[in-house]
């Protein structure tokens, strides 16, 4: 039986495009509403909060303040700090964040927190809201991150000397003697702008306490459960076993809700503190002003090239505007520093970053998170080199980039957990080739010739990107008493398709159709130690531990069937679904749950049972190379991406159909932000992209079939399988500004969102 790597069906749309889906608002039913009054200002402190007219508003259960919550901590705590020996070997620091959950005194970014209004309905509460008043004595505000390093600049956390929130810096060979001997260096700023995820689906909590045991039942639309428990528990001071997380159906998640937020803290609080049950669901304003956002970097990089345009070294200096906060910047900021250095030789290399607080949004990872930033820079990069030298662009890839020859290829640098750096790819060289094979230059001619009015080019772009990221996943699989085989693990689904994937896993581990397999939606209660889903990591880890587990559960089986039958332990076999030993009756799944039922071989027996953890020694690789032709209009500077090839070096295919939709999402995501997407705001802060009419998104008509090359390259897990969930994004940004750039033939895109004024004004120009 062969499922791993076979494309089957995913088995949840039926039940998803039949309206059968079970989201969070879906079960909201006879909860009351909570709506969060929020400050409309970026930096300020709180003079008054006035709710004593809120609080008489018709429906009003109460209205609440930070000095009411009684919170032990009120705030967040980090969710990714580096190993000791990244620490060491980059200098890594970073400083204590303490942004309040629920402002107490100072409010440092528009949308941030200031109160909550609990009524019967989702309309008292916001007729309510808008009764609230609040009074602020505004403070300078700091919306650009050179600003924000000005000595004069205001510090925005008045606990730190600095709006520095995070640094690392590394060197390795002699980058200044590299740069003395190239025959080119080119040195560029570049700035990537902020964008986010902005999923289907926003946001949303929702809580019911159970009155007689005093547990607090929370569920969220969130990608890492587990993570949400321990932040509600350390911010109350409840106990573990006290709480408990579900995942209901999630409408994407894509990073925005791999994140501990502080709705997801405060709505237990209030159902407590009200003896009601509770619920919270986003809108989309409130979404755009106050979910956590992504990218916002600016690099200045310098690459010496000889004259063959082999890199001789890097340098980059860049910053990370983090808004008032961030719980995942170191995780950031090392992304951003580490894949700078591409799936090329550079045998000399200066990286140093910063995290900056601003008065923004606060951010956290999202698709990629550093990764698409440095592939933007490296690559664009690479561009200016060829341009400068009379070489194609692809032409330089080919020469720089690693092949099989190179493989194991070490960097002189530990990864986050520690460990030391080692490429365990195949051949980059060949899979720049495939994406050529898919998508080669000389298709420009026959797209000039089927759109006149447009001005055609061809570029490519090419990523790594460190996946399966540890320590480790949790999974545990169970035999029902009616004989089902129900799997749970820590990685829960926001749309990835992890219902069918991982049913093949257990289906396939188990030797069993996929029919008697069920994945359980993730819960802290049922499964009690996990990590979530995000960074490309749910098929190496959560995959291999539901894997591990099968193999534990079949021994477990053969355990029962021998205590049932009498015979030896050695002589039990087990083949596709049946326990069978010599001189006795096979028996299969179901007949060994039966065993334990009233009045047979071992009533009272608890059902079968396994669970494990997977753990993983550091992170695979995985690289890929992106090829794209676009039209630029020359009256208006608009630019279409007419077609688009990716061709990805990965493992193991769990489901193939599943991480071709990945990657076709990744490449949709990636054209928006490369073209239209932005989160901007004011000098003062206010921001200004709250309605889909100021961030746009790509639509149907703006993102074009998209070929796709898979080139399996296992690696060291038992399943063989590499991350994708984020090859489809990374290197989209550089190869539309390199097929930009050919297009008009007078630019050098060095930024993002790439606005269609400046292409024009380009245009003009020449």
């Amino acid at each position: 039986m062969t499922l791993i790597g076979t494309s089957v069906l995913r088995r949840e749309d039926e039940r998803l495009l039949a309206g059968k889906g079970s989201f969070l608002a879906d079960q909201a039913q006879g909860a009351y509403h909570v709506v969060f009054v929020r400050s409309d200002i970026a930096h300020g402190d709180l003079r008054h909060i006035d709710v004593s007219t809120a609080q008489e508003a018709p429906g009003v259960v109460g209205v609440f303040t930070a000095d009411q919550l009684g919170l032990r901590d009120n705030h967040i705590a980090l969710l990714h700090e580096p190993d000791p020996e990244f620490v060491a070997a980059t200098a890594f620091t970073m400083a204590d964040q303490r942004l309040a959950l629920m402002a107490e005194r100072r409010v440092h970014y528009a949308g941030q927190i200031v109160a909550a209004v609990v009524a019967s309905d989702r309309y008292l509460a916001e007729d309510a809201a808008e009764l609230v008043n609040v009074g602020y004595t505004a403070l300078p505000v700091v919306v650009e991150m050179e600003d924000a390093l000005d000595a004069g600049a205001p510090v925005l956390h008045d606990h730190l000397s600095s709006n520095e929130a995070a640094s690392l810096s590394f060197a390795f060979g002699d980058p200044d003697s590299a740069r003395a001997q190239a025959a080119v260096t080119v040195a560029e700023t570049y700035r990537i702008g902020r964008h986010g995820a902005v999923p289907l689906e926003c946001r949303g909590v929702l809580t019911r306490i159970d009155h007689r045991t005093g547990e607090v039942d929370v569920w969220s639309s969130t990608q890492v459960p587990h993570m949400v428990r321990r932040g509600i528990c350390a911010a109350t001071g409840w106990t573990t076993d006290g709480v408990r997380v579900h995942v209901p159906d999630v409408g994407g998640g894509f990073g925005t809700k791999a994140n501990v937020y502080p709705e997801e803290i405060l709505v237990p609080l209030l159902a407590r503190l009200t003896g009601r049950d509770v619920v919270w669901v986003e809108d989309r304003q409130e979404h755009l002003t106050a979910a956590a956002q992504g990218r916002d970097q600016v690099h200045r990089c310098v690459l010496s090239v000889d004259a063959d345009g082999r890199i001789l070294s890097l340098e980059d200096d860049f910053l990370v505007n983090i808004g008032a906060g961030s719980l995942w910047v170191a995780g950031i900021i090392a992304n951003t520093a580490i894949h700078i250095l591409g799936p090329y030789r550079v045998p000399a290399a200066r990286v140093g970053g910063k995290g900056i607080f601003t008065n923004k949004a606060v951010v956290a990872q999202y698709r990629g998170a550093g990764r698409p930033e440095a592939s933007f820079v490296l690559e664009r990069s690479l561009d200016a080199a060829a341009r400068r030298l009379g070489l194609t662009n692809v032409e330089i890839r080919r020469r720089n980039l690693l092949t099989a020859q190179d493989m194991p290829y070490p960097r002189p640098l530990p990864y986050r957990d520690g460990v030391p750096i080692v490429y365990d790819g195949g051949d980059y060289r060949a899979c720049l080739d495939a994406a050529l094979d898919l998508l080669p230059p000389d298709v420009v001619a026959q797209e000039q010739a089927a759109h006149p009015e447009l001005r055609i080019g061809h570029g490519v772009g090419c990523y790594l990107e460190a996946t399966g990221r540890g320590p480790y996943e949790a999974a545990q699989i169970t035999v029902t008493p009616q004989g089902r085989i129900e799997v749970m693990t820590g990685a829960a689904s926001a749309g990835q398709g992890h219902e069918t994937s991982f049913a093949q896993v257990a289906a396939e581990s188990l030797g069993l159709p996929m029919e008697a397999v069920r994945l359980l939606p993730t819960d802290t209660g049922s499964l009690a130690h996990g990590i979530g889903t995000f960074a490309s990591r749910s098929a190496v880890l959560a995959g291999n531990a539901i894997a591990q587990t099968a193999a534990l559960l079949v021994d477990a089986g053969r355990r029962r069937y021998a205590r049932a039958t009498g015979a030896d332990l050695a002589d039990v076999g087990y083949r596709e679904g049946v326990f069978q030993a010599p001189g006795r009756d096979p028996a299969g799944w179901r007949e060994l749950a039966r065993l334990g039922a009233p009045g047979e071989a071992l009533e009272g027996e608890p059902p079968l049972y396994a669970a494990s953890m997977y753990r993983c020694r550091t992170v695979t690789w995985t690289m890929g190379a992106h090829a794209t032709v676009v039209g630029v209009h020359p009256g208006t500077g608009i630019v279409r991406v007419l077609r688009y090839a990716v061709a990805h070096e990965g493992g193991v295919e769990i489901n193939p159909l599943v991480v071709e939709g990945q990657v076709l999402g990744g490449v949709a995501q990636g054209i928006g932000g490369t073209l239209f997407e932005e989160f901007r705001y004011g000098a003062d802060g206010g921001p200004r992209s709250t309605t889909f009419a100021e961030y746009g998104l790509p639509g149907a008509s703006e993102v074009p079939e998209v070929q796709i090359r898979h080139l399996g390259v296992p690696t060291d897990n038992p399943l063989g399988v590499r991350g994708a969930g984020e090859s489809g994004t990374i290197a989209v940004a550089a190869a539309v500004a390199a097929a930009i750039d050919a297009a008009t033939g007078c630019t050098h895109v060095t930024a993002t969102p790439i606005a269609p004024r400046t292409i024009k004004s380009a245009l003009d120009a020449a």
